[in-house]
């Protein structure tokens, strides 16, 4: 296996539920020899560019970043888990809370001829590219997800083939995002808007400061206690109507409009009695609309 080092995403993240944008560094992949740097670059700068689309996302290319620029020169497995620890406190002095690491295990184009009916050959070309994507907590080094994917792809070009596969790689970089690279916050109970028992608007603290995007869709959570623990169940789902400032956003129900205003009541309803034990209603990111490039 040829060393170039791994993939990797950093992305500065809250680890409680406010958050600012989020700082995501691309580092070079790591790849089997069948695959080679050329065809190992062009997946990277995929998902680079399908990174972008991402308002709440910061992308910077470690490459550029003299700091890091010595991990390029890396050879072998070894030498970079013997310098893990070392690694992630440096990433984590420069304000990285969390490390995706990828391999691109192979990239094969396989000819095919065929003869037509008039006896003539035609060339066809079948593809096949898998990789994989690991997410790293950098505060503590645990590992919090791994995803492979593969793709298949048949043309009569080579390289339209592998240009019909890095196509593709939006949607891996849309879950991973989407599952790993969250936004949090709570619905402010200091103003909104219901109607009959249902809420229609709400604000949450979260704004153009933490790349929040106009149409970002969030589970809204409220808090069970049971003998004395505290535990999160989805009641319905908001989705941001408007930016307001900084650290504001007006969002609008999408569901569970009658559960959430119950919910919400009765926080307000606990803060008036026992503010100690009132617990707000927090939001959790499950969809991010994407810029256009």
């Amino acid at each position: 296996m040829k060393k170039l080092f791994l993939f990797v995403l950093v992305a500065l993240c809250t680890t409680g539920l406010y958050a600012k944008k989020q700082v995501v560094y691309v580092e070079y992949f790591s790849y089997s020899n069948s695959v080679g740097d050329e065809r190992a670059e062009q997946v990277r700068a995929a998902l680079i560019s399908a990174l972008t689309t991402y308002q709440h996302l910061q992308v910077v290319d470690v490459a550029s970043q003299s700091s890091l620029s010595h991990e390029k020169n890396r050879r072998s497995d070894e030498d970079a888990l013997e310098d893990e620890t070392a690694r992630n406190e440096k990433l984590k002095q420069l304000g990285a809370n969390y490390i995706v690491q990828g391999y691109v295990s192979s990239l094969e184009i396989t000819e095919n001829r065929k003869v037509n009916k008039k006896g003539e050959i035609k060339l066809h070309y079948d593809a096949v590219m898998s990789y994989s994507v690991k997410v790293i907590d950098c505060e503590n080094g645990t590992l919090l997800s791994t995803d492979l994917f593969t793709y298949n792809e048949d043309d009569d070009n080579p390289e339209e083939c592998v240009q019909d596969m890095l196509k593709k790689l939006p949607r891996d970089v849309k879950n991973i995002v989407t599952k790993d690279f969250k936004l949090r916050s709570i619905i402010l109970d200091s103003d909104y808007e219901a109607k009959n028992g249902n809420l229609q608007k709400c604000y949450i603290n979260l704004g153009e400061d933490d790349g929040l995007a106009q149409g970002t869709v969030f589970a809204v959570k409220k808090a069970i206690i049971k003998v004395g623990r505290v535990s999160w169940t989805t009641i319905g789902e908001i989705a941001v109507e408007s930016i307001v400032a900084g650290d504001l956003a007006l969002c609008k129900v999408k569901k569970g409009s009658k559960e959430i205003n119950a919910a919400l009541e009765e926080v307000i309803s606990i803060k008036d009695s026992d503010p100690n034990n009132a617990h707000d209603l927090i939001v959790e990111s499950i969809a991010f609309p994407q810029k256009s490039r």
